[in-house]
């Protein structure tokens, strides 16, 4: 069940990216490990600013400053790794909308 969440995590967090931040990549194409910064996805700081807001705001859940990391925001693993274990276990599967 766990490891269910953390892939409906994953989709949702590649919707954002696409469809919220506009990023130019095909939904697809997107690897889980891929790097969020410059070697990967390519987001600037700015970018990660309103990545993290959606984030919040979707996910119903706030970062401590001291959670925003690069380990955190490494790759889309690590995030949807850490965002399943803030979500209230009760949300057993995370809307795509």
């Amino acid at each position: 069940m766990e490891n269910n969440n953390v892939e409906n995590v994953k989709n949702k967090l590649k919707n954002i990216i696409v469809n919220d931040l506009e990023v130019p990549v095909d939904l697809n194409e997107i690897k889980d490990n891929v790097s969020l910064y410059d070697d990967g996805l390519g987001l600037d700081s700015i970018t990660i600013v309103n990545f993290i807001v959606l984030i919040e705001k979707k996910f119903k859940i706030d970062f401590d400053s001291i959670e925003i990391s690069g380990e955190v925001f490494g790759c889309l693993d690590n995030l949807a790794e850490f965002i399943t274990s803030k979500v209230d276990p009760e949300i057993k599967d995370v809307p795509l909308n």
